[in-house]
């Protein structure tokens, strides 16, 4: 892709083998109500691809699910996770932002909690340096072209992004776990 900015803290490949791979999509908004059972199925779904040689996971670092889904990568991650076996080093987080300033008109919070993750994933691609009609469906297709499953939080409406990603996922045969 022309454009494609990388910035990694391992030097090893830029990425992952796409059978290793997973991406995350889902809605801006999972309700307060299922927040806590969203996480913890989240964190059920990230640790089964890991048993099944899942080391990779992709995030497009939207409001809502992406990022939910970003820090459980990050958490599972975290030596506190496995005290008696260390952070674990396999489990990879790769952000992939749309757009250079994709949170510049977001909450402060969502600001801050955005750019905590950035500063904590493996690597940061940035596909574009500016907004332009169709950016997060370019992001989104990216991140399924280097992928071989998705993990999504899909309401099943057929409209908007969640809906192309795991529309397009089906297309390839992807294996798809949708904890909607």
């Amino acid at each position: 892709l022309q454009g494609l900015i990388i910035k990694y803290r391992t030097m090893d490949r830029i990425l992952s083998e796409k059978s290793k791979s997973q991406a995350f999509t889902g809605h801006r908004t999972v309700p307060v109500e299922r927040q806590d059972e969203i996480r913890a199925r989240l964190a059920e779904a990230v640790s089964l691809a890991c048993r099944s040689g899942i080391t990779c996971f992709y995030s497009g670092m939207a409001m809502g699910f992406d990022l939910m889904a970003a820090e459980t990568v990050l958490s599972l991650n975290a030596p506190a996770y496995s005290p008696s076996h260390g952070r674990n080093p396999d489990i990879r987080l790769i952000a992939v932002v749309p757009f250079r300033r994709q949170s510049c008109r977001w909450p402060s919070m969502e600001k801050e909690r955005y750019q905590r993750i950035i500063s904590q994933a493996d690597r940061v691609i940035v596909l574009s340096e500016h907004y332009f009609h169709g950016c997060l469906l370019r992001r989104n297709d990216f991140m399924l072209e280097h992928s071989c499953g998705l993990i999504a939080y899909y309401d099943g409406k057929p409209l908007g992004g969640t809906f192309y990603t795991c529309r397009e996922a089906g297309k390839r045969g992807m294996d798809i776990v949708n904890l909607y």
